[in-house]
């Protein structure tokens, strides 16, 4: 009893070493089979021999051949469980004859048997060269650690396509938005080619009277319309590239640059009109200030006059009393011309003031007549007109500007006052814009 536990126990062993593995249960069977084969009394081919040994008994009986001692003491044996069995038959009462069919079944069978038994021994050798556990476990363990390279193998593989696809397309988008970022780049340099015209529109627009205004309107006037193409180029660039950017900041750049595009289409749009008036006004004022001139002439006239009549040299006074008024008719004929051509400046203040020194022009030259004449109370009369009109043309010459050509001037802002604050706005637009194009630049530059 006890050995059938241990062989229990020994079956249903499983290995400390391959705990947790998948081999836990087969290796103990293994070992349980061949813990069987060593332990157990009584086998298969043992007693397949035996009954061959018994044939052979019996035959040897039959010849007379010698049979060892062996064979002798195991026919022994079995003689006597024969008779054993032969005496409780005989105790049953019934005896049973063994019929000579059955005698050659059982012939046939040890045969049968002594036939497997020699192949079972002629497949021990094989049995032999099977492997041992350790072997096994070993051959085993080989084979899952190549099926688990095999599958490491093939998971990097496909681990290694997927970021190599990923990099690819990663690349690819890199590429592209560094053609919009390009792209970008291109419009803000046309721009800057455009800025070479604005920004003398926009000295223009701040002083149009100044001394070198007049060439850089002609320079304006020439490259307009070649500054205007290179915006709308720089329009189209940044519209398509504003779409289709992926960075937030550099897609706030490209619509600032639209923007920025767009207030200086309109500096040039309202600066070209201001340029065209601050032109005519500027022409306006050149006119003015010729008439001016002639009238600061006839008042020199009038001065030398003066003179001669306090030294009563009478006939030279009204001499020069007549050039002057002539000056004068010249200078007011400028000033009416001035006022049709250029009808927002308003240069009836200086026609007034001209036409009443024309009047007392003629005045000074009656009272000369009447001092020839030697009608001195007609020529104290009209003297004394002549200082009333004087008095009356001074008062008007006070209120009349320094510059007379300054009533032009203040014309032309009056007219233009509201295009000059929509230009300002366009300007204070593009500036804006500018601001943020030339912080990301700047970041781009560090």
């Amino acid at each position: 009893m006890r050995r059938r536990d241990d062989k229990i126990a020994r079956a249903a062993h499983i290995k400390e070493r391959t705990h947790g593995t998948s081999n836990e249960i087969s290796f103990s069977v293994l070992d349980a089979a061949k813990y069987k084969e060593t332990t157990q009394r009584f086998s298969l081919r043992d007693l397949l021999a035996a009954r061959r040994d018994a044939n052979a008994q019996s035959v040897s009986r039959e010849t007379g051949e010698h049979v060892s001692r062996e064979t002798s003491g195991y026919k022994a044996s079995v003689g006597s469980h024969a008779a054993d069995s032969g005496a409780r038959g005989q105790r049953s009462g019934v005896w049973l004859k063994r019929k000579p069919v059955r005698r050659a079944a059982q012939r046939k069978k040890a045969l049968h048997a002594s036939g497997y038994s020699e192949g079972a021994s002629s497949q021990a050798p094989v049995a032999a060269k099977r492997m041992s556990i350790e072997e096994e476990i070993a051959r085993r363990k080989a084979r899952r650690r190549k099926g688990r390279i095999a599958a490491v193998s093939v998971v990097a593989a496909a681990s290694l396509a997927i970021v190599s696809i990923g990099v690819w397309a990663w690349h690819c988008r890199v590429t592209e938005q560094q053609g919009y970022e390009s792209e970008l780049m291109d419009a803000l340099r046309l721009v800057s080619e455009a800025d070479e015209t604005i920004l003398q529109i926009d000295a223009i627009v701040d002083d149009p009277f100044a001394a070198e205004s007049e060439e850089k309107k002609q320079d304006v006037l020439s490259s307009v319309e070649q500054t205007k193409q290179l915006l709308v180029d720089a329009d189209g660039k940044a519209r398509s590239v504003s779409e289709k950017l992926s960075d937030p900041s550099v897609r706030e750049v490209a619509n600032q640059t639209v923007i920025s595009i767009t207030a200086r289409q309109g500096m040039i749009t309202q600066g070209m009109q201001l340029v065209e008036a601050s032109e005519d006004a500027e022409q306006a004022a050149k006119e003015c200030d010729a008439a001016w001139q002639v009238v600061l002439d006839a008042d020199a006239r009038v001065r030398e006059a003066t003179k001669l009549a306090g030294r009563n040299e009478v006939d030279a006074s009204r001499e020069r009393t007549l050039e002057a008024k002539e000056t004068f008719s010249k200078s007011l004929d400028q000033l009416k011309v001035l006022q049709a051509d250029y009808q927002t400046a308003n240069v009836s203040p200086l026609i007034e003031y001209v036409e009443k020194r024309m009047d007392a022009m003629d005045l000074a030259v009656q009272s000369d007549e009447a001092l020839t004449a030697k009608n001195k109370d007609e020529a104290i009369a009209r003297n004394d007109a002549y200082n009333a009109a004087e008095e009356e043309a001074a008062t008007m010459a006070s209120a009349l500007p320094s510059d007379p050509k300054q009533l032009v001037k203040d014309a032309y802002f009056a007219t233009w006052a509201e295009v000059i604050r929509s230009y300002a706005g366009q300007r204070a637009a593009a500036g804006t814009s500018d601001a943020v194009i030339r912080d990301y630049l700047g970041a781009q530059g560090k």
